[in-house]
């Protein structure tokens, strides 16, 4: 499908919807975020493990920059193509580029036809050591991973369920019965265990075939499961988590999100630092009560996973909250990077992370990547000082 890039997440999904497909591609932001935003930034979705990431996704685009329009192919068109060999890809210059070699304008993009069913599931862990293994073991499936595995640390599962609603009648005595049950079969405590999010979509018999293979994971790894409705309130707080960031503001909490990728075999040392450092880092600060973070594994790969933070402080008569919520937050960069994960999974780079840019590349690349502006944009009409174009990321070369 042939789409402008100004479309709204949202909008998109629903205008492919009324004509039979969907899109696959589903961050958190969808329901504000742009095409043309999700190419810019790199961007990747909760059912990357069946759709891809946005890379996958994007088989051409258009955009402006300085001199005119730039395309490939036959008078522009060539979304007839699979892939193509024939040198440098406009694709490879416009994903990611955060807005500084000129305003994408439209895409060619994968569609695929509605899936048959859509399913939840949801499975509980003895700990986060446990529900890691089960993650890693999914990721072996290949083609057979479900849509989305999301896996919910002690933390993030304790908030999901503060925040359910009650239940009433026959089903608080379902949920009764099954807390029951778990306590006598299972040894779960309440401070360490943590919930694996699931998330089937595709052909009837595909779907069947998946549960098959991951209850038999989840058994494997000493976990039980708990069924649909847990399952779907996990995936959908992923989009309430930025309503409760803003509603939490109005109450002096300052909260945001951070990723990373990180290899599965540091995967458990990098969540442990990072929330051990970003304690750390709070107490020095003399900062009001306890630090909330949370994380959880969500995109899965061969190689590892996205590794995705939530923090939340208390700001209440602290002087310059945004400067000191900064400051604990690129400590914990510091801290991931230093054990082994990476700058950013899907986030992008922008000013926040500009700074990082100078101790990741080499001196010849960056000087190349300048060199590519001044071709692209002499008169630096896309000005948007992002990633390695940052003040801080130009200085540091100058």
């Amino acid at each position: 499908a042939h789409v402008e890039a100004g479309i709204t997440g949202s909008t998109l999904v629903n205008e492919m919807r009324r004509r039979g497909y969907t899109i696959g591609h589903e961050p958190d932001s969808i329901e504000f975020s742009t095409l043309g935003g999700w190419i810019a930034t790199k961007a990747s979705g909760m059912k990357r493990n069946k759709y891809g990431n946005i890379e996958d996704v994007v088989k051409d685009v258009r955009f402006v920059g300085s001199d005119g329009i730039l395309w490939q192919g036959k008078e522009g068109n060539r979304s007839g193509f699979a892939r193509e060999s024939r040198g440098i890809d406009l694709c490879s210059l416009a994903i990611g580029s955060e807005g500084c070699f000129g305003v994408i304008t439209s895409a060619t993009i994968r569609i695929w036809p509605l899936p048959e069913i859509i399913e939840y599931d949801s499975a509980i862990f003895p700990n986060f050591e446990y529900g890691v293994r089960f993650a890693r073991d999914v990721s072996r499936l290949g083609q057979s991973m479900p849509a989305s595995v999301r896996l919910l640390d002690n933390e993030h599962f304790r908030l999901g369920r503060a925040l359910q609603k009650k239940s009433s009648g026959l089903e608080r005595l379902t949920e009764n019965v099954l807390k029951i049950a778990v306590k006598a079969a299972y040894s779960f405590a309440q401070d360490s265990a943590v919930c694996a999010t699931i998330t089937y979509e595709g052909k009837r018999d595909e779907v069947q075939q998946q549960k098959k293979l991951v209850k038999k994971l989840v058994s494997l790894h000493g976990g039980i499961l708990t069924g649909s409705k847990t399952g779907r309130s996990g995936y959908e707080l992923t989009f309430v988590i930025a309503y409760l960031r803003d509603f939490a503001m109005t109450y002096n909490f300052l909260g945001e999100s951070f990723e990373t990728f990180v290899p599965w075999s540091k995967l458990e040392v990098v969540a442990a630092c990072v929330k051990q450092r970003i304690r750390e880092e709070h107490k020095n600060r003399l900062l009001p009560g306890l630090p909330f973070i949370g994380c959880r594994v969500t995109q899965l790969y061969h190689e590892g996973a996205c590794l995705y933070f939530y923090l939340c402080i208390n700001v209440e008569n602290v002087r310059n909250p945004s400067a000191v919520f900064s400051e604990i937050e690129h400590a914990a960069r510091h801290e991931i990077l230093k054990k082994g994960g990476s700058l950013s999974h899907h986030h992008g780079i922008g000013k926040v992370r500009a700074e990082f840019n100078s101790k990741m590349d080499s001196v010849p690349f960056r000087t190349a990547l300048y060199s590519l502006k001044e071709s692209l944009d002499p008169g630096n009409l896309f000005g948007a000082r992002n990633g390695a174009f940052a003040v801080s990321s130009v200085d540091s070369i100058s």
